[in-house]
C-alpha cells in the first residue's frame, strides 16, 4: 500500500490515533485522560470543531503516517484554569434536567437547561453549606494542567 503525502489542511478528512496525557511540573506524565491508540482510531473532518483547536492546529501540515508528539502549557491547551468560571448553581434548575440530583456525586458531569433554552455542562463539585444549591465547576477538566499531545496520522483525504 503507497503511501499518501498530502499535507493536512482546513478541509481534511483525516484517520487518526490520538492520546492526551496530563502532565505534572516537572513534565513527567502523570495520566491519560483520552487514548486511541488502545483501539479504534477516530475519523475527522479539519475546520468542523470536531477537534479541540490546539489539536487541529498541530495536525495541519502533517502527513499520512506522521507520528508526533507536543508538550503543550496549560494556556496552549485548555487554557488556564478560571475560578470565575466555579458557581453555585441552585437545586431547583439542577432538578428540571436531573430527577437523580441527590445521588450526584462529586467529580460527576451534570447537565441542565438555562433560562435561554441552552444546555450546560458543569462538573458537581457538592453542595453549598446550606444544601439549597451546588457548586458547579464550568471549566474543562483539563484546564489549568499542562498536557501532552500524541498524534498518529493513519489516513488523509
Amino acid at each position: 500500500m503507497s503511501q499518501n503525502n498530502q499535507a493536512i489542511t482546513h478541509q481534511s478528512h483525516i484517520t487518526l490515533h490520538y492520546r492526551i496525557a496530563v502532565l505534572d511540573g516537572s513534565g513527567q506524565e502523570v495520566s491519560d485522560f483520552l487514548n486511541t491508540f488502545q483501539g479504534n482510531p477516530a475519523t475527522v473532518a479539519i475546520g468542523q470543531a470536531q477537534l479541540a483547536p490546539f489539536m487541529e492546529d498541530k495536525l495541519l501540515g502533517l502527513s499520512e503516517g506522521a507520528h508526533e508528539s507536543f508538550d503543550l502549557s496549560a494556556d496552549e491547551a485548555f487554557g488556564d484554569y478560571n475560578s470565575e468560571l466555579r458557581q453555585v448553581v441552585s437545586r431547583a434548575l439542577l432538578l428540571e434536567g436531573n430527577p437523580q440530583v441527590d445521588t450526584f456525586g462529586e467529580g460527576d458531569f451534570v447537565e441542565f437547561a438555562m433560562p435561554n433554552g441552552y444546555r450546560m455542562t458543569g462538573q458537581f463539585m457538592g453542595w453549598n453549606e446550606d444544601q439549597s444549591g451546588a457548586v458547579v465547576d464550568f471549566n474543562h477538566p483539563l484546564a489549568g494542567k499542562p498536557l501532552r499531545l500524541e498524534l498518529q496520522v493513519i489516513g488523509v483525504l
